[in-house]
This record gives C-alpha cells, sequence and structure tokens, in this order.
C-alpha cells in the first residue's frame, strides 16, 4: 500500500491528523507532490516532519517562490504568505526545499509511478479532474500518474493506467474543509481519497496572530 499526500502548505495540525491516518495502516511508502510551504503558519514545522519521516517528496510551486525568492505569478494573499514563509523558513529547511526534485519516477509492484506537481509538460500547470485525460501517462510512460497543486482530489481509471490527485491536506479547495490524502493498492486496483477532520480554528488562530491575511484564516472554513 501507498500513501499519497500533497499540498501540505505549512498546515501542521492538518498534516499531524493525516499521517496519524495513515500510520494505522503502516503503508510501505508515503509519496508528496509538493507544496509543502505556503500560505499556512508552521513552515518550519511542516518541513522538520517531512525530514524526520524522510517522505519521498517533490517541489511544488510554492516552495520553488520560496527558494528563489521570486513571486511574479502569485496573487497578493499567496505573495504575502510566501515572503512571511522565506523569513520565517531557517536556512537549513530552506537547503532541504532547494534539495527536492521537481518530479519522481519510481517502480513499485512492477508498476511505473511518475509524481509531478502540475502536469508532465509544465510543473506550474493546473490539471482539474475534467483535463486529466488518458493522454497525459504517455509523457512518462506511467502506469499511475499523480499530480497535485489544484488542491481538488480525484482518481480517473483508463485502460492504460489510473491519474490521481490525493487534494490538499493543507487547504483543500473542492468546498469541503477536511483534510484530504489518497490511499492505493495498484495490485488490487484500489485507489480511495480519504478525508479527516483537523481543528482548523487553531490554524486560523495562529494565522491572525502571525499577521497573515485574514482571507487565508476564513477560506480554512470553507474548503475553497
Amino acid at each position: 500500500m501507498i500513501a499519497v499526500i500533497s499540498d501540505i502548505h505549512s498546515n501542521l495540525p492538518a498534516l499531524k491528523v493525516v499521517l496519524e491516518r495513515i500510520d494505522e495502516l503502516a503503508p510501505e511508502l508515503i509519496l508528496c507532490a509538493g507544496d509543502l510551504v505556503g500560505y499556512n503558519p508552521y513552515p518550519n514545522e511542516v518541513v522538520w516532519e517531512i525530514k524526520r519521516r524522510n517522505i519521498s517528496c517533490i517541489r511544488g510551486n510554492h516552495d520553488r517562490a520560496v527558494i528563489l525568492d521570486d513571486y511574479t505569478y502569485f496573487n497578493r494573499y499567496a505573495a504575502m504568505a510566501a515572503m512571511w514563509t522565506r523569513e520565517k523558513l531557517s536556512k537549513e529547511n530552506i537547503l532541504y526545499l532547494a534539495s527536492l526534485k521537481d518530479r519522481i519516477h519510481l517502480e513499485y509492484e512492477n508498476f511505473k509511478i511518475a509524481v509531478h506537481h502540475g502536469a508532465p509538460f509544465d510543473e506550474d500547470y493546473y490539471i482539474y479532474p475534467d483535463m486529466a485525460t488518458e493522454k497525459l501517462l504517455g509523457y512518462d510512460n506511467a502506469d499511475i500518474l499523480i499530480l497535485g497543486h489544484t488542491h481538488v482530489p480525484f482518481v480517473k481509471i483508463f485502460h492504460s493506467g489510473v491519474i490521481l490527485n490525493p487534494g490538499s491536506v493543507g487547504q483543500p479547495r473542492d468546498g469541503d474543509p477536511r483534510a484530504s490524502y489518497l490511499l492505493m493498492d495498484p495490485k488490487k486496483g484500489k485507489y480511495e481519497v480519504r478525508r479527516v477532520e483537523y481543528p482548523i480554528e487553531i490554524v486560523a488562530e495562529k494565522l491572525m496572530d502571525e499577521g497573515l491575511p485574514e482571507f487565508l484564516a476564513r477560506r480554512l472554513f470553507l474548503g475553497y
């Protein structure tokens, strides 16, 4: 079994609850499709947790923006949070983000798995459920293509393989505020998105205490 997470976005309380649920099932592998940081107020704590557990992770667009100190394509809320994040992150954790790759290719029980943050052809491109066509599997010749970035979970099963997005641990955008993750057992053909409640109010309060935009706190309760 493999557990898949993505778009944690510095939300430690959500990450801890998700990992507690994952630990109960003891998967052989945990994969993360990027965006450890951004938006929320626990960047160092999230990076430490990922490092401590040696979770296989790629970097997302927010991770890259913080590394490069470049927020050109961000809206003002995302840019404010990313600049704050860069100031808060330890040098060690910035170097860790810089060490991450933009994609992962691996084999698991004879299944070829590709992990991208956005799309195989552009790591900043948003692939929503209706855009996840079988053609995308051909870019990596993958049996399973794992994507993040949209914060919208889905599983699309085709004749040649599977495309999936575990949704967002730290900032869901599908109208459901619960943290999202995915469990898969390719041999059995099982792919399941799971949701779990976490203490949103703690994150929202911390966001406000740190002077981050109130909008970022409000959207957590709406799953948007």
